[in-house]
């Protein structure tokens, strides 16, 4: 359960609207206190601002550890832990799919692990 909810939140890291995994994030520290809550949004806050320099594996361990502390202190934080593992997307229903047929002109693509192809010439 840890390690869904680290790849969850590494994840949304990389996205603009990570705000909500972020408030997510200090509710389930909020079990160890203040004091744990605020040290642990200073060490998100980083890993975010360097989300592109820190492979994924890394920072996924690194949360798992975390989450995993912190349940292992407070039991009660189970189930903040079990919330933010369920927001992890499955994989397969991430993926999005957009199909244009004559069209002309450039294609641009903006985004993180982008692929495909473009098929050229008439139908």
């Amino acid at each position: 359960m840890a390690g869904a909810a680290a790849a969850a939140l590494v994840t949304e890291m990389t996205k603009e609207g990570w705000t909500s995994m972020r408030a997510a994030v200090a509710r389930f520290f909020g079990h160890g206190g203040e004091d744990e809550q605020e040290r642990q949004l200073r060490r998100l806050d980083a890993d975010q601002a360097q989300v592109s320099e820190v492979s994924t594996e890394e920072l996924v361990d690194r949360w798992k550890r975390r989450f995993l502390t912190l349940a292992e202190d407070f039991p009660a934080a189970v189930q903040d832990l079990a919330a933010l593992a369920a927001s992890r997307p499955n994989d397969a229903a991430s993926l999005s799919s957009q199909n244009a047929v004559g069209n002309q002109g450039p294609v641009i693509q903006i985004g993180r692990d982008n692929s495909g192809d473009v098929q050229m010439g008439r139908n």
